[in-house]
């Protein structure tokens, strides 16, 4: 009687455990979008900044050689130019990151509530006996 007694435990703890997985699946799918949109917006950031860093000090050197301040003033120019694309690539492409992460959380805000909504229909037709 004990060992049949200890086999349910088992078997219902098993239960139990499995339908945690189940229920925190979309928790975990989550985390994961969130994790992984941090990192590819973390490499975006670091390797701007390294660019950044690296054309600021070319620019710098480019100046400090150049005798014509006409000369001077296109290279500056051009300095920006080149700058404000990188930042508005960084920009696009830092939403392009936040967008897809968004998608994913609907859709699984969605599933989750449509799995929901059916879970607590089927426990009314259950309790009710239809």
């Amino acid at each position: 009687m004990l060992q049949r007694t200890n086999t349910l435990e088992r078997l219902m703890y098993q239960d139990i455990v499995e339908n945690m997985k189940t229920q925190m699946k979309p928790v975990m799918d989550l985390a994961e979008t969130n994790k992984s949109t941090l990192e590819a917006l973390a490499t975006l950031q670091k390797n701007t900044m390294h660019e950044v860093m690296k054309t600021g000090m070319d620019q710098f050197q480019a100046l400090a050689q150049c005798k014509d301040p006409k000369v001077a003033m296109e290279l500056q120019a051009n300095f920006y130019k080149e700058l404000s694309a990188k930042m508005t690539s960084t920009t696009e492409q830092s939403i392009a990151a936040m967008t897809t992460a968004k998608d994913a959380f609907t859709a699984a805000i969605d599933v989750a509530a449509k799995k929901t909504v059916a879970d607590v229909e089927t426990a009314v037709k259950k309790a009710s006996g239809k």
